[in-house]
């Protein structure tokens, strides 16, 4: 199974200074692209939070008319920046979403059952706020959720990332209870990733034998990094994160940049590829001698 993340394409309306920066509808439908001339189309894509940026109608309608470029089932999640209520709205009208979202004022967490992998979003928004909250009752919720299917391989998507990444500018404003989710997690080994958006960087650490990952944004990147930089936007591309499940474990890739790139075709530059790309597939060993390099 392949599952796509796109993380805070915070698509916003003409006259903003987002907008004067950066197309971000534009980038979206890039990403989307992006995931359609994959080999292998994702499955899924996780839709990791700041869907738009001001929360307005008006971006939520821009939002829905890049929907029409995904070529996969899209599973949200609201960020910081969204409103849940609309939100849910458009990917009802949308029909982009495979399974109901949850409405009205309460959390946004829901589960979900129908592909290879489980996948369990959890609401980590806090009301008023830019940072990340997880309540007792949110770490119950999620308990109570993993304890139903104990035996199925699960990822867990949200918004803010639980973890410190170093940037002091993110880091002020991440998630307050999330020794909650840790607890939560150590008592349940199906989980095998959990992924968030927020800090517009990639980011990962381990808890235990788990693995959390943050994407970057597909609109813009944070500026900060790792240390006490200045608290600024850049203007810069960042790929579609890629998860293969092989059936026992996960490899994190990437899609390539939408962008015209020089290539180099390797058949080309090998006397015999048809016997080299047999070797290859059967996982056999390459000489150096037949095939050079």
């Amino acid at each position: 199974m392949l599952i796509a993340q796109i993380s805070d394409p915070h698509v916003t309306t003409e006259g903003t200074a987002i907008r004067a920066l950066v197309d971000t509808p534009q980038r979206l439908i890039d990403a989307f692209r992006s995931c359609a001339e994959l080999p292998r189309i994702p499955d899924v894509i996780l839709f990791t939070g700041d869907l738009v940026n001001d929360a307005t109608p008006e971006e939520y309608a821009l939002l829905a008319e890049t929907l029409v470029h995904a070529p996969s089932p899209i599973l949200p999640i609201p960020g910081n920046h969204d409103d849940a209520t609309l939100l849910s709205a458009t990917f009802t009208a949308s029909g982009r979403c495979p399974v109901p979202l949850p409405e009205g004022d309460g959390p946004f967490n829901y589960a979900v059952d129908d592909f290879e992998l489980r996948f369990v979003a959890l609401d980590s928004t806090d009301p008023g706020n830019h940072s990340g909250l997880v309540t007792p009752s949110a770490s119950r919720w999620l308990d109570t959720t993993l304890a139903k299917r104990p035996d199925t391989p699960t990822i867990v998507f949200m918004h803010h990332v639980p973890y410190p990444t170093g940037s002091w500018w993110f880091d002020y404003n991440g998630v307050a209870g999330a020794a909650l989710l840790r607890d939560v997690f150590e008592r349940h080994p199906q989980v095998v990733r959990v992924v968030s958006g927020h800090v517009h960087r990639v980011t990962s650490t381990q808890w235990g034998s788990l693995t959390l990952s943050s994407a970057p944004s597909t609109a813009y990147l944070s500026g900060t990094g790792v240390g006490d930089g200045p608290p600024v936007i850049v203007d810069q591309l960042s790929p579609v994160q890629l998860f293969w499940w092989t059936g026992d474990g996960i490899v994190a890739s990437e899609a390539d940049l939408p962008v015209p790139a020089a290539t180099l075709d390797l058949r080309d530059m090998n006397r015999d590829w048809n016997a080299y790309e047999q070797a290859a597939r059967a996982h056999g060993p390459i000489s150096k001698q037949r095939f050079g390099g």
